[in-house]
């Protein structure tokens, strides 16, 4: 007896591994640590999330949050909102050569982390 794959099955286990590795994990691969502001307008929302992710961990209140929720998305709000503070600091700004570091400083400064 012959047994034929369909196409479709074939492409299902093809493509369905490389979407899910291109998606990743939301804190991963940030890269707008030393980036402008101009670089910051013009990055993904994931990108940005991932980098303030980085950021908002370097605070040691996050992190001690983090730690004891024992769950990485304890740390997702706190990205969020750092990426929201960030955005608004630097919509319609020209902030020349001011690196995206200083302003999420600023923005934790203020948010009391």
């Amino acid at each position: 007896m012959k047994k034929i794959i369909s196409p479709a099955l074939i492409m299902f286990f093809l493509v369905i591994p490389f979407v899910v590795y291109a998606g990743g994990r939301w804190y991963d691969n940030g890269t707008l640590h030393s980036a402008s502001i101009a670089e910051w307008n013009r990055a993904t929302y994931a990108n940005k999330l991932a980098t303030a992710a980085d950021m908002a961990l370097s605070s040691p209140k996050i992190k001690t949050k983090v730690k004891n929720s024992g769950s990485i998305d304890t740390l997702r709000p706190f990205a969020i909102e750092l990426v929201s503070c960030i955005d608004e600091a630097a919509a319609g700004q020209d902030y020349g050569n001011t690196e995206v570091a200083e302003v999420a400083a600023i923005c934790m400064i203020s948010m009391g982390w």
